[in-house]
């Protein structure tokens, strides 16, 4: 893991949310805006007015997560092309969205703001030139606010950061500034903090989140947001945030964001250049909470405890219990009689229907989630035709716990 000791000002990049890329080989992005588009994200719901305001309980918001911008070079998890960027903002626009300030966010979930019951939120991580020369004339056009994710060894203004200036000047125009550490720790250097004892755990929160805040409110003004890096959170951190100053800190969870959940752990979908399909699944209302996309139990991302096992081997393994990097969820269907292998299609909770991969050869298929998952529980739906016509599924739950070591099997 490459280390992040930097010093403030110094001309270096950020790194990218997940530090492992996807094997290129797993990666199947799906086209912006294809024909089934308007079928799978429902055009025909827009209200004639985005600005209705509903009852507070009565509003969901897709928070959407950025991070780089070109318009030429190779896209990858990090970095989407620009004109992508434009389509997706025109998406919005079309569809009827109201697209909402942090402060209009914050105002909501305290209960002093009413919203329509559609909204979207737009964030940008790191502090990348990019979204001041690529993102930022777009949003300014279409009229949207929209919320920067600074962390604070990256605000030099050379090399592919932006400057203070820069950020200060799209503050005039709809920005505003929340905080998103100093050095971009990962996972590693956090648990290293934590396995060195309470107080060392302690005094990295304290420096790498607390001390951000008023060094980025003296530049910016007033800040009261946060976002986990790689989206790692521990109890540390949620028992401290508040004490900062801090009223709402993000994830990278996916899923509609409603008035009552931990406004310490508010969910974001973030939209990765080279996976589409995550702002379709963002845009798609229809879907109320997290997780039933795939799930028919009480609590998200479960089953009901008669379900049956798949009829073949799955990965995770079917009630276990898993680390955050347990890779790949994949189901090897090769032993299971007339598959129609063209029909086979995966659904993960929080995340819709997934990219996976379908190997016709040895008929199985694979999924990598583009990022680290937190939610305690996934429920998976693999569904497929015979070659017969009928129609088939298979179902299995798995459970995640971000501090285990070695995975564990449910008894």
């Amino acid at each position: 893991m490459l280390s992040l000791g930097l010093l403030f000002g110094q001309d270096v990049a950020p790194l990218p949310l997940n530090p492992d890329p996807m094997d290129e080989e797993w990666v199947t992005a799906v086209p912006l805006l294809d024909d089934d588009t308007a079928e799978e994200v429902g055009e025909e719901e827009a209200p004639a007015d985005a600005e209705l305001l509903v009852p507070r309980d009565q509003t969901r918001v897709a928070v959407l997560g950025y991070h780089n911008f070109s318009k030429t070079a190779p896209v990858t998890q990090m970095l989407m092309r620009t004109s992508d960027f434009r389509a997706q903002m025109e998406y919005i626009r079309n569809a009827g969205l109201k697209v909402i300030s942090m402060q209009e966010f914050l105002e909501w979930r305290l209960g002093t703001r009413e919203l329509p019951a559609r909204c979207v939120l737009i964030t940008m991580d790191d502090g990348w030139r990019s979204v001041y020369t690529d993102a930022y004339p777009i949003l300014h056009e279409y009229g949207y606010p929209f919320h920067l994710f600074l962390y604070t060894h990256y605000l030099s203004g050379r090399g592919d950061s932006m400057s203070p200036a820069m950020i200060r000047e799209m503050q005039q125009h709809g920005a505003s500034v929340g905080s998103h550490s100093a050095s971009h720790p990962y996972p590693r250097a956090w648990k290293a903090a934590a396995a060195a004892g309470p107080e060392a755990e302690a005094d990295m929160i304290d420096k790498e989140i607390g001390a951000t805040f008023p060094k980025l409110s003296e530049l910016f003004g007033t800040i009261n947001t946060y976002c986990y890096p790689g989206g790692y959170v521990t109890p540390a951190m949620l028992e401290r945030l508040p004490g900062y100053g801090c009223a709402a800190a993000f994830t990278v969870i996916p899923g509609k964001v409603t008035c009552s959940e931990d406004p310490m752990q508010i969910r974001r979908y973030m939209i990765f250049g080279n996976n589409h399909s995550i702002f379709k699944n963002a845009m798609d209302f229809r879907v109320a909470q997290l997780g039933t996309a795939a799930t028919t139990g009480a609590t998200p991302g479960t089953l009901p405890a008669s379900t049956p096992l798949p009829p073949f081997p799955v990965h995770p393994v079917p009630n276990s219990t898993v680390t955050c990097d347990f890779g790949a969820i994949s189901a090897d269907m090769s032993e299971v009689a007339g598959v129609d292998i063209s029909t086979v299609r995966m659904k993960v909770s929080g995340f819709g229907r997934v990219p996976a991969v379908v190997n016709s050869n040895t008929r199985s298929l694979q999924w990598t989630p583009p990022c680290r998952i937190y939610m305690p529980h996934i429920s998976v739906l693999v569904t497929w035709k015979s070659t017969t016509g009928t129609s088939h599924k298979a179902e299995w739950t798995f459970c995640i716990d971000p501090y285990a070591t070695t995975p564990t099997q449910s008894k």
